[in-house]
């Protein structure tokens, strides 16, 4: 009897300290978990935000904008006029004064002709690589523009990744609380305490995770609307819809419930509005004008110079010359180069292969443009069948899963492993239907980057 008291004294001194380390355990680190510190969002951004923002300060569109000043500045000196040029020669001492060595002075001016209609194919051909600057300037900006939008896609699923993080974190603190009170109801021994511990330090590491893909996908979203990136900075977006379950249309994609149009339609739009496409077409058409202007200047241009010759003798002459009246005169010259040895087939050859070059790249482009309108449609539609997939049967079983699972461990009826593994999965499940509205909305950037529009279905 008294070696049971002893034994009953012992196990209560053990008892009593275990069980306040545990809770002073889990409550330190409880607080460490809770504390992680992230930057605030400072900035609210839409998606048409972040359209408008990016044409106005993306890099590469405002260098683009400068080409294209460029460009007008050469229609400029395409269609500038040769200026005349002056010359004279006149001279003072006896080489001009005196008849034995007396030499003409004069007043010359020489003009070019261009011949062969070279200043109106240089018009021509100034004129052509303008409107392929502002082609490029329109293909650059839609590029930049699809780019935003994917960005912005990550911004809004880095900030739904980060929501789950915290609300699966939630459920596992609720977990941890429940095996506390088994614990300290005597139903539950220390061991489940610590491993609904351990299960929800772990989402410190996801949400250490999730800040990291938070901040990432604000910085690329800085540099593409010319940001300047000098420390961390997080945007708030304005909506987040295609993750709540409700696959309803948001700024970004349309509702996954929406049918797409025939292959044949966005072919065509295709055929029509690709950005690149149409500068392909513009530069086979800059092409050739570059290679009329070749085959013309093998004709040479003329020199036409027209002058004033005068004299300048002195009225005292050496002994033997008679003084000369001054002996005035008008004359032209005709100058020209004679292309007897070149012919300038150098560069006529090199013109016309740049030309047949950019003809076979229209035939190309138009048909990697089949091949990317085919496969984003295939792309968007497997997308749409894994979001229902997800919302309607995956997520909605997986969720009564965890939840009865958990239900199950409050009232005695299953263990917490049990509990933990259904959460897990529930997280798991999630975090793939995260993955898929990801691709949904990757695929339908892809799919309007191969029409080449914003598609408004």
């Amino acid at each position: 009897m008294i070696v049971k008291v002893i034994i009953l004294i012992i196990s209560f001194i053990l008892f009593t300290p275990i069980k306040s380390y545990a809770e002073d355990g889990v409550n330190d680190r409880l607080l460490k978990a809770s504390t992680i510190i992230s930057p605030k969002p400072s900035t609210v951004l839409s998606l048409q935000n972040s359209f408008d923002i990016a044409n106005l300060k993306n890099y590469d569109i405002i260098v683009a904008r400068k080409n294209l000043n460029l460009a007008i500045a050469q229609v400029k000196i395409a269609k500038a006029i040769p200026n005349p040029q002056f010359q004279l020669q006149a001279g003072f001492g006896p080489a001009f004064t005196y008849l034995f060595t007396g030499q003409t002075q004069q007043i010359l001016f020489t003009q070019e002709i261009q011949t062969a209609g070279k200043r109106s194919k240089k018009i021509n051909l100034a004129l052509a690589n303008l409107e392929l600057s502002k082609l490029s300037l329109d293909s650059l900006s839609f590029n930049i523009h699809n780019k935003v939008r994917r960005a912005y896609a990550e911004l809004v699923a880095a900030n739904a990744y980060e929501d789950l993080i915290n609300s699966q974190r939630n459920v596992a603190k609720k977990l941890l609380d429940v095996a506390r009170k088994r614990f300290e109801a005597g139903k539950a021994a220390y061991a489940e305490v610590l491993q609904a511990e351990l299960n929800m330090l772990q989402f410190e590491t996801s949400q250490n995770q999730a800040q990291t893909r938070l901040q990432q996908a604000s910085a690329q979203l800085a540099l593409l609307i010319g940001k300047n990136i000098n420390n961390i900075e997080l945007f708030e977006i304005t909506e987040n819809g295609m993750f709540q379950l409700s696959a309803e249309k948001t700024d970004i994609v349309p509702s996954p419930k929406r049918e797409l149009p025939s292959i044949s339609d966005l072919l065509l739009k295709a055929y029509n509005e690709r950005p690149d496409l149409k500068v392909a077409i513009q530069k086979v058409f800059t092409n050739s004008k570059a290679f009329t202007l070749a085959q013309a200047q093998a004709i040479p241009d003329l020199f036409i110079a027209a002058g004033y010759a005068y004299t300048t003798f002195a009225a005292h002459q050496p002994a033997g010359f008679v003084p000369a009246p001054a002996q005035p005169g008008v004359f032209i010259a005709l100058n020209t180069n004679t292309p007897i040895f070149y012919q300038n087939q150098g560069q006529i050859a090199s013109a016309k292969a740049i030309y047949r070059q950019s003809q076979l790249q229209v035939d190309l482009l138009k048909s990697q443009i089949a091949g990317d309108v085919i496969n984003a449609c295939t792309d968007v539609n497997v997308a749409r069948k894994n979001i229902f997939n997800y919302s309607d049967k995956l997520l909605p079983v997986a969720a009564n899963v965890a939840k009865l699972a958990r239900r199950g461990y409050e009232v005695g009826i299953s263990d917490l492993s049990t509990a933990i593994v259904a959460q897990q999965q529930y997280q798991q499940t999630l975090a793939a239907y995260f993955d898929v509205v990801v691709n949904y909305q990757n695929a339908w950037a892809d799919l309007e980057q191969a029409v080449g529009l914003p598609l408004k279905i």
